[in-house]
Formats: structure tokens, C-alpha cells, sequence
């Protein structure tokens, strides 16, 4: 008797140690669980708040850009660009492809400022060359 008794008491130890090695393993497991938990709160906190002045953001364009529209411009463009601009229209964005066009036409000369900068003094350059060209033009026929 003395003999499983024996074995009761090590079967016993065992399933205490199995026992705390599953409660530190769950305790870890937790505690990585918690941690995932507060990162991706953490995360989705950060997101609200970047996609809400995105929104704005947007929205301001937006509305720069309609209280100004007053040209018209037929254009073609390629089926990639006219699928960004209905998704643009069907998520809400804007209210149609004109506005939706208009506002990534905005965003394109704002994202370039600094190329447009530069053909704006080209432009310029060339423009007074024109205008010294058209002033040779008219001493000769005086």
C-alpha cells in the first residue's frame, strides 16, 4: 500500500506541476492577449483619428474647389482613372465625377507645387520672349 501511495503522491506532484506550468502558460498567454488588445486599440484610436482629418481634409478641397468651379474641360481619360473617380462618388466623397475630377485635379496641383512652381517661370520666360519677339515684328513693318 505504502507503494501507491507512493505513486499517488508523485502522480499528484506531477499534476501539481502540469497544473502550474498550464497556469503560467495561460497567464502568458493572457497577458500577450492583453497586450495585442491595448495595440490594436491603441491602433484603431490613432486610425479614427487620422481618417477624420483625412475626412476633413477631403471635405475642405472639396468645397475650395466647388465654390470655384467656374470652367468647363472635356477630357479623356483612361478606365483606371475613371474607376478612382467613381469610388470617389459611390463612397460619398463627392457628389459626382465633375466634382470628383475637380478634386483630384486639386490634389495633383497641390502635390506637384513645386513642379508647377517651375513652369510657372518657364511659362513666364517664355511668355516675355513672345512678347519681344511680337515688338521686333512690329518695327519692321513701321
Amino acid at each position: 500500500m505504502t507503494q501507491n501511495t507512493e505513486k499517488d503522491k508523485q502522480c499528484e506532484q506531477q499534476d501539481d506541476t502540469q497544473r502550474a506550468e498550464n497556469k503560467r502558460v495561460i497567464t502568458v498567454v493572457l497577458d500577450d492577449l492583453d497586450d495585442v488588445d491595448k495595440a490594436m486599440r491603441d491602433a484603431f484610436d490613432k486610425s479614427k483619428g487620422l481618417a477624420t482629418s483625412v475626412g476633413e481634409s477631403i471635405r475642405d478641397t472639396i468645397k475650395s474647389v466647388k465654390s470655384t468651379r467656374d470652367n468647363v474641360v472635356m477630357l479623356r481619360i483612361d478606365s483606371e482613372s475613371l474607376e478612382k473617380i467613381d469610388e470617389l462618388v459611390d463612397s460619398g466623397v463627392t457628389n459626382s465625377r465633375s466634382a470628383a475630377t475637380a478634386f483630384l485635379v486639386e490634389e495633383g496641383i497641390k502635390a506637384r507645387s513645386d513642379l508647377f512652381a517651375k513652369i510657372a517661370e518657364e511659362t513666364e520666360v517664355i511668355r516675355r520672349a513672345k512678347e519681344r519677339i511680337r515688338s521686333l515684328l512690329e518695327e519692321e513693318s513701321e
